[in-house]
């Protein structure tokens, strides 16, 4: 059985509020807002074989705003490669998992991740690695528009475009939101921060709407797509909503890391199966 055809958005949010909310976890916010992009990237795109999650002819996915991840739990479980017993214990001492990733290969974690602007840099390496070797494995990097604050992410986006790393995906969770505040009130606007991606990925840039799948796949095929190669980085700005599928919770910056079952919320079910 296929189980990358299994995987469908509203089933990935349903299991990832359940997880939050029957272990008390937060960060349910962050993680809300990548499940559209999760779910095509694993189902659509990404090159990997659930039977061999360490498998050399993969390709690379790394989530850089690793606080973000149990969206990225649930399809790992569901692809049969994260084991049941590790979500059933999550959040407890009995889990290896952690409410920021922490590497594990054989579950194709590639890197810890939740310090902040670690990730890029890491894929920028392992991208460069990859053309050096010329193997055909692709690297896939998410971060967040908060996390585009860190200047290590500048520094990698220059060594990207300067050594044309076109095996390189960034993908950007643009939700708006930091931990305790609207971006637009610290940094850069969406719209600003957008034209400065641009700069650096050039023609290969799409900013799109991020819970759009139809537009995620149109935005993901061409770096994809070997008969359409790019002569740089591909970068993807996807407007998202922070806590997305919980109404109370979308767009506000207090649920960072706050567990909406604190404020009254109760689940339908059970995990669903």
């Amino acid at each position: 059985m296929d189980t990358r055809r299994q995987l469908s958005s509203p089933l990935v949010r349903e299991r990832t509020i359940a997880l939050s909310c029957q272990t008390g976890a937060g960060h349910l916010a962050p993680s809300l807002s990548t499940v559209e992009i999760l779910t095509v990237l694993f189902r659509d795109f990404l090159r990997f074989s659930a039977d061999e999650p360490c498998s050399e002819s993969r390709d690379r996915f790394i989530l850089s705003k690793g606080h973000g991840c149990y969206a990225y739990y649930i399809i790992l479980n569901q692809l049969g490669i994260l084991p049941d017993h590790e979500l059933k214990t999550f959040y407890t001492d009995q889990s290896s998992l952690t409410g920021c990733l922490s590497m594990n290969p054989s579950y194709m974690i590639e890197a810890s991740t939740g310090s902040l602007g670690h990730g890029l840099p890491i894929a920028v390496g392992m991208a460069l690695s990859f053309k050096m070797q010329k193997r055909p494995n692709r690297v896939i990097c998410m971060v967040g528009d908060g996390e585009l604050q860190e200047g290590s992410n500048f520094e990698a986006l220059q060594f990207a475009c300067r050594y044309r790393l076109d095996n390189l995906l960034l993908i950007v969770d643009a939700n708006g939101l930091q931990a305790m505040d609207r971006i637009a009130d610290v940094a850069l606007d969406a719209a600003r921060l957008a034209r400065l991606i641009q700069v650096y990925a050039e023609e290969a840039f799409h900013d799109i709407d991020g819970h759009n799948e139809q537009q995620l796949v149109r935005a993901m095929e061409p770096f994809f797509n070997p008969a359409s190669p790019n002569r740089n980085f591909t970068a993807i700005y996807c407007r998202t909503v922070k806590g997305k599928g919980i109404s109370f919770m979308e767009h506000v910056p207090k649920y960072h890391f706050r567990c909406p079952t604190e404020d009254g919320y109760r689940l339908r079910s059970e995990v669903p199966e």
